[in-house]
């Protein structure tokens, strides 16, 4: 089943993190899926994130005709997934699941962190993953010429890829602008010539606000 398939490696995600050696291969496998299958397959849509992952399982990823997609994964979609595992794993190297329960360990040489840190470090970590996130969407959006199933729509249910910014707070990119010293039909943000529609740089959707 090709959502099985880790598009990075678990000793990868080590090097790249904080993890230590003796976190067990199951937490790290619970992180990088989790992250595949929500953050990435929101950001890619699921067309361009099931394509990614047959080329992975098949090893084709690897072919000339494939080196978009490689650099896709190489550059954009391994450190967005390093970021978002690392901070789905922290939970769980904070609070274990055992028989009994769910349970926080200490030792005689160190201390359990409390809540107050636990959410400082869960903070840090989810904004770099999500500066990475955006710097994938970023990427896939003004390069989507490259990627014909970033932009194939579908009508069984599959998830459309998310456009707008990664980042989860109520931050609102101007969409409208001023244009000779008045108001754009779209808006204020900066001249770009007397017609507001056909050389702004940025498309009419990027960047809108998306809330948590």
């Amino acid at each position: 089943m090709i959502y099985n398939v880790l598009l990075v490696s678990e000793q990868k995600l080590k090097d790249s993190t904080p993890i230590t050696e003796n976190v067990q291969s199951s937490e790290m496998r619970y992180g990088i899926q989790t992250a595949q299958n929500i953050f990435l397959q929101e950001s890619l849509g699921t067309n361009l994130f099931e394509h990614i992952l047959k080329l992975v399982q098949n090893g084709s990823i690897d072919q000339p005709g494939n080196s978009k997609y490689k650099e896709l994964l190489n550059n954009f979609i391994q450190p967005m997934l390093i970021a978002y595992s690392w901070y789905l794993i922290i939970d769980n190297l904070y609070v274990k699941a055992v028989n009994i329960g769910l349970q926080t360990f200490n030792s005689e040489q160190s201390s359990t962190v409390g809540i107050k840190e636990l959410t400082y470090l869960k903070d840090n970590a989810k904004n770099v993953a999500e500066f990475q996130d955006n710097l994938l969407r970023r990427h896939l959006v003004f390069n989507n010429q490259d990627y014909p199933e970033y932009t194939l729509t579908t009508n069984n249910g599959q998830l459309i890829p998310e456009f707008a910014g990664a980042f989860r707070s109520s931050v609102t990119l101007p969409t409208r602008r001023y244009v000779n010293g008045s108001m754009g039909p779209s808006g204020w943000g900066g001249s770009y010539g007397p017609d507001p529609w056909l050389d702004c740089p940025y498309p009419w959707w990027y960047g809108m606000s998306r809330k948590a």
